[in-house]
């Protein structure tokens, strides 16, 4: 594990998730048999992520000054996370997500907005970055993750991304922006869609390559993962998950295995192993944050699969 923190850029939100037999038609309705509430938020799921690796985490993010911005920083702290430098937003509502999740584990996720994220340049700790081993940017805003980027790339500190479902405040050529500068770009197969116009996600993939994006990883949840890397594509079977509760965090689960790969210095498809075993294994509980494995457990699965 490196000595240096992993730097990501991102904000974390309350997920309150319902249990639901099915999602209902417009204007139906459903019994929802629990409701419990969990942390979440993309840039908190991967930096608990990592710290449940063994990795040193510091996350760059915000919440409000109410009840849920106190719990998530407590709940961030206790896994692990250096939460010194996140801001707090006074007289603000820290960001909410309502998830519905049927039995077999698929979701639908309202967001009500509120204090997650950096909001411009100027509130970016770039003393953090420099120190950094690696820099991960999650869903942020282009003038925040441009100057990150940069700050990172003053002090040689590597970049990767994961732009995260298609909610882009910006648009997708903000998207795009960011991504031409980092060294690693993780998606998955409903942004290559929307980014691209493509529905296939190696047929999206193709498109992103012959932009000149790279190297990319495309995540397609069951089917496994697409690698882009000098204009080659390789296809990796997804692991068997041991048990599902729910999808929920996978992806972001996903995107802390690959970090942690990279930053072993491991080839960008063991990389993306290691990943998908994290992904796997995070399934087993509810809740974007639980049930992240360690790395021995995420390496076990690998070695007997």
């Amino acid at each position: 594990m490196p000595d240096r923190p992993i730097v990501v850029v991102g904000g974390p939100a309350l997920d309150m998730e319902a249990r639901v037999p099915y999602f209902p038609a417009v204007d139906g309705n459903v019994v929802a048999t629990a409701l419990s509430r969990h942390p979440g938020g993309v840039g908190a799921n991967i930096a608990v992520g990592l710290a449940r690796l063994g990795n040193p985490v510091i996350l760059l993010g915000a919440t409000g000054d109410d009840d849920t911005g106190a719990f998530l920083r407590d709940k961030l702290a206790q896994a692990g996370v250096d939460v010194a430098a996140m801001l707090i937003r006074p007289n603000t509502p820290t960001h909410s997500c309502f998830i519905a999740i049927t039995p077999d584990g698929e979701r639908v996720i309202y967001g009500l907005p509120g204090a997650s994220s950096l909001e411009t340049s100027g509130e970016i700790n770039r003393d953090v970055i420099r120190a950094a081993s690696t820099l991960h940017i999650g869903p942020a805003y282009r003038e925040v993750a441009l100057a990150a980027i940069a700050t990172a790339r003053e002090s040689g500190v590597g970049v990767s991304y994961s732009p995260a479902d298609v909610r882009w405040p910006e648009g997708a050529q903000a998207v795009l922006d960011i991504a031409r500068r980092v060294d690693v770009w993780i998606i998955n197969r409903i942004e290559a869609a929307a980014l691209t116009g493509l529905k296939g996600p190696e047929s999206a993939l193709r498109q992103l390559l012959a932009w000149g994006y790279g190297p990319l990883i495309l995540t397609c949840g069951a089917d496994g993962v697409l690698i882009g890397n000098a204009g080659n594509i390789t296809a990796l079977p997804a692991y068997p998950a041991p048990t599902v509760q729910n999808t929920t965090g996978a992806g972001d689960a996903f995107t802390a295995g690959v970090i942690t790969g990279l930053g072993m210095r491991l080839p960008i498809e063991q990389a993306a192993r290691l990943g998908m075993a994290v992904a796997a294994l995070k399934l087993r509980q509810s809740g974007a944050q639980a049930g992240l494995p360690t790395l021995e457990e995420a390496l076990h699965l690998m070695r007997k699969t």
